[in-house]
């Protein structure tokens, strides 16, 4: 490698680093950057379908695009639409629930004292309400950073989607042309499958957690069991977690049913219904629509969602996963060039 080449290549290494490095210390510039390019990302190939081919073309493009919108936001609007009932319920049976608790808890320490002689300390209902009440507290001081963090999100992510959709094409251009000749072939080649991969995997998830939210939702209606469409949304939306999502989405409905006084609610019918619907999307939907786009070990998911809380709570944990599958064929390439030289 010459001299000039050499020196090219340290210097695109030393600004990527720096991008990596400002990512992370600014947090609050790079996640409306990141789910900006996620949306863009997930339109282009729209975009592309109803502004090229025939007027019939694209009228057929739009009323698929739009079926599948409507589909994909019918659980949202329908959690909407019911959620002021059913938080009403719900707020109106928590000190009912937190008293059925408490009986039960009391129940299971004089079962252990009477069997074993231990007199349990343990107070587990007061602990989480006590929790509960502090986060609550603890939410209500910081609405005013939230409202700014939204305010800043409504007007940065509308400014980087038209970024991307005005200037990308030039200034894709001219990072190429920053990327040395040795690496330049790999690199366009790697920037270009994330690009498909990426776009194609939170699509993917998207569509899945629709799936599953609503057949979760359905299936909750059909047997009569309560707050089935915030359940639903809640079972959709965890669902984009890969492996712990499903357990977060169940605990709800799990609790719901152990505290319900109702006869008609069936402990039973619920676990049948998210162990169906779970049983559908790991069997169907899961193999045709993810797992051919991302291919990684269970546990380096599970780690990997973990760093992404840390790094980016939520979003980091459902953008994570196609960072990793990057890095991942990343290292086999290099690795590969290594093996080739030596």
């Amino acid at each position: 490698m010459k001299r000039n080449q050499k020196i090219k290549l340290y210097l695109f290494l030393a600004m990527f680093a720096g991008a990596v490095i400002f990512a992370i210390l600014f947090p609050r510039l790079t996640l409306p950057f990141g789910f900006a390019y996620i949306l863009y990302l997930m339109t282009k190939p729209f975009t592309v379908k109803l502004t090229t081919g025939s007027k019939k073309q694209r009228f057929i493009y739009f009323c698929i695009m739009l079926v599948g919108v409507s589909f994909m936001f019918f659980p949202l609007f329908a959690t909407l639409y019911n959620m002021d009932t059913d938080f009403g319920k719900l707020s109106a049976q928590l000190p009912e629930a937190q008293k059925i608790l408490q009986d039960k808890v009391f129940g299971l320490k004089v079962k252990v004292f009477d069997r074993f002689g231990v007199k349990l300390k343990l107070d587990p209902v007061n602990f989480v309400m006590a929790k509960i009440e502090s986060h609550g507290t603890n939410f209500l001081n910081h609405i005013p950073d939230y409202l700014s963090a939204m305010f800043e999100w409504m007007l940065l992510v509308p400014l980087f989607l038209w970024f991307f959709f005005m200037e990308s094409r030039g200034f894709s251009q001219r990072l190429l042309e920053a990327i040395p000749n040795p690496i330049f072939e790999k690199s366009y080649v790697l920037f270009s499958q994330f690009n498909t991969k990426f776009g194609e995997y939170i699509i993917a998830k998207f569509i899945e957690a629709t799936i599953l939210g609503t057949l979760v939702t359905l299936g909750l209606l059909i047997v009569g069991f309560p707050y089935p469409f915030i359940l639903g949304f809640v079972a959709g939306v965890t669902n984009i977690l890969p492996y712990i999502g499903p357990v977060i989405g169940f605990i709800p409905a799990f609790f719901i049913a152990l505290l319900s006084k109702d006869p008609n609610v069936s402990m039973l019918s619920m676990v049948i219904i998210f162990t169906l619907a779970n049983l559908i999307d790991m069997i169907l939907v899961f193999p045709l629509l993810v797992s051919k786009i991302v291919n990684l070990h269970p546990i380096v998911v599970v780690v990997s969602i973990i760093i992404g809380s840390q790094l980016g709570g939520i979003v980091g944990m459902i953008v994570i996963i196609p960072f990793i599958a990057f890095f991942k064929l990343l290292f086999k390439e290099i690795y590969k060039d290594l093996s080739v030289q030596l």
